[in-house]
Formats: C-alpha cells, sequence, structure tokens
C-alpha cells in the first residue's frame, strides 16, 4: 500500500509522470493491491482530462482483474463516462447488477452529471430519483441544472419532482431556485403546483413574476382556489388591481354554481380596501339574475363606487 500513497500524492500533486512511473513499477512487480492502484490512476486521469488513458486502463483492469467493489466501480464509470462511452456505461452498470455492487453518492453524481452532458435529461432525471429513494441527497447545483433543462425540455412536472427532491432534503436551496421553478410551472400550466410554491415562498418572488402568476391562476387556475389565491397575494404585499377581480368575476359569472365563492369575494374586498369598479359593477348586475337580484343588490350597496379602475401591481 506505500506504493498506492505514494502515488495518490504525486497525481494530486498534479505530478503525473511521476505517478505513472510508480504505477508501471507496481504492474511490473506484481505488487497486490486489489484494484486501489488502477482506481487512484483511473481517477488521477480523469482530474487530467486525460479521458483516453482512463478508459484504456479502466479496460485493462476489466480483462485483468476479476475483483470490483463500488470505488473501483465509479472510477471506471468515472473514466468513460468522460470519454463519452455509453456502451462501456452501460456494460459497467451491468456487471454492476450482476455482483450486486450497490451504487453509492460518487455512482449517482458520476451518471447524472454524464446525461446532462449527453442531453438525456429524463434519464438523469429518473436516476436523480433512484438516487433519492436509496437515501442520498442531491447537491443543490445538480439540481438547479437539471430542473432548468428538464423545464426547457418542456419536462415540467419532473422538473417540479427534482425541487421537491431538493426542497424536502436537508440541502439549502438559492432563493432564486423558488422563481426559477414557478416560471417552469406557468410555462407548463400546472398552476396548482405553482399556486403552492409561491404560497411558500412569494418573499422571494418578484413583483413582474407575482403578476405573471396572478393573471394566469386568474385566468385559468383552480376556480375553487381564486379567494385562496387573492388573500395570499394581499397578504403578501401585491396590489390586486381591478383586472384581476374582473378576471375572477368572470370566472365565477360562467360557473353560477360557485355563487358562493363570487360573494365571498365581494364581502370580502372591502375590508381589505378593494372596491368593485364600474366595468365590473355591471357585469356583475347584469348577470344577477344567476345568483338572486336583491342578494347581489345587497352585497354591492356596501361597495364603495370606484370610478377609475387600477391595473394589478
Amino acid at each position: 500500500m506505500p506504493y498506492c500513497v505514494l502515488m495518490d500524492g504525486l497525481a494530486k500533486a498534479r505530478q503525473m509522470h511521476e505517478a505513472k512511473v510508480v504505477f508501471d513499477e507496481m504492474m511490473k512487480k506484481n505488487v497486490r493491491s486489489d484494484g486501489y492502484a488502477h482506481s487512484i490512476m483511473i481517477s488521477a486521469f480523469c482530474r487530467a482530462k486525460l479521458f483516453q488513458e482512463a478508459k484504456q486502463l479502466a479496460n485493462d483492469f476489466q480483462t485483468t482483474f476479476n475483483k470490483y467493489d463500488v470505488v473501483i466501480m465509479n472510477s471506471m464509470l468515472c473514466a468513460f463516462c468522460r470519454a463519452g462511452e455509453m456502451e462501456s456505461v452501460m456494460e459497467t452498470l451491468r456487471k454492476m447488477d450482476e455482483l450486486a455492487i450497490s451504487p453509492d453518492y460518487n455512482t449517482f453524481n458520476i451518471l447524472i452529471k454524464y446525461f446532462c452532458r449527453k442531453n438525456m435529461y429524463l434519464l438523469a432525471y429518473r436516476t436523480m430519483e433512484d438516487m433519492n429513494s436509496k437515501g442520498y441527497q442531491p447537491a443543490e447545483e445538480l439540481c438547479s441544472s437539471l430542473i432548468y433543462h428538464l423545464g426547457q425540455e418542456n419536462a415540467y412536472s419532473e422538473a417540479f419532482s427534482v425541487y421537491n427532491i431538493l426542497k424536502y432534503s436537508k440541502r439549502t436551496i438559492c432563493k432564486a431556485l423558488h422563481e426559477k421553478i414557478l416560471h417552469i410551472l406557468l410555462a407548463g400550466k400546472l398552476l396548482k403546483d405553482a399556486y403552492v410554491v409561491f404560497k411558500d415562498n412569494a418573499t422571494f418572488i418578484s413583483g413582474p413574476t407575482t403578476k405573471k402568476f396572478a393573471s394566469a391562476f386568474m385566468k385559468s387556475g383552480n376556480i375553487n382556489l381564486i379567494n385562496d389565491v387573492m388573500k395570499t397575494l394581499h397578504s403578501c404585499g401585491y396590489k390586486i388591481g381591478q383586472d384581476l377581480f374582473e378576471m375572477a368575476v368572470s370566472r365565477y359569472l360562467g360557473q353560477p354554481e360557485k355563487k358562493d365563492l363570487l360573494l365571498h369575494l365581494l364581502q370580502w374586498m372591502p375590508g381589505q380596501g378593494y372596491v368593485v369598479d364600474p366595468s365590473t359593477r355591471n357585469l356583475i348586475l347584469k348577470n344577477s339574475h344567476l345568483f338572486g337580484r336583491q342578494l347581489i343588490a345587497e352585497v354591492l350597496s356596501k361597495q364603495p363606487v370606484k370610478l377609475k379602475a387600477e391595473k394589478s401591481r
């Protein structure tokens, strides 16, 4: 083992030639290292970006030895991944299965980075799911990168799953990631999930993104959650404009069975300093027969008259 310690020290000091001389001497003298000498040199070649040399050494190990463990397998995987040898990567994974060698944190990390480099983002996602199920927590930087690429591939729900893996791990989350996933969810029209993200992280969401979320939800979100979204927007200090109220009212008017939600919204508004503008008031009165004219008249009578509409901001 002194050979391995010396070789590792030389390799980490970037003295690759000297490290290789020690390795060759070990091989010439048939010094046993149970594969660790190969592992050290393969890792050293990878760090030095000598990927073809790393691949060749990994191939030599496969043909010469028949003893493997997860450390050696990881070194071989790293070499094959960095050299872009997909067939060898898959063969190494099959061998791990055959020998019942369980992957560790480094195994998953190597594979996810490799699949991302190959633009195989769904495979990277499934690998990360497997990683998480085995109890390993992926790094925030790796998750953030995968979330971005999954979003670019229109894999919106998968991106949200990666976000949740990170959220429920013990890793810290960059504040900007909450806004990034919110944009992805809005692009995928996953508005209920977007609401959960917004509600939990409203203080980290910018004004323009808040406006984008609010408009999208009022237009197409779950009608049963509209009032909850209104209250959440208000509680985080967002000034709700008449355009959002008009969208909400129009949604309710389209489904008369939701009259209780409309009435609740109209009753909630005055206490928070909001009023119904003339155009929205006229729209409600025009459809008051759907909800009961007297009841609507009573609710609107408690609303101050607003002469000029405001935009949400």
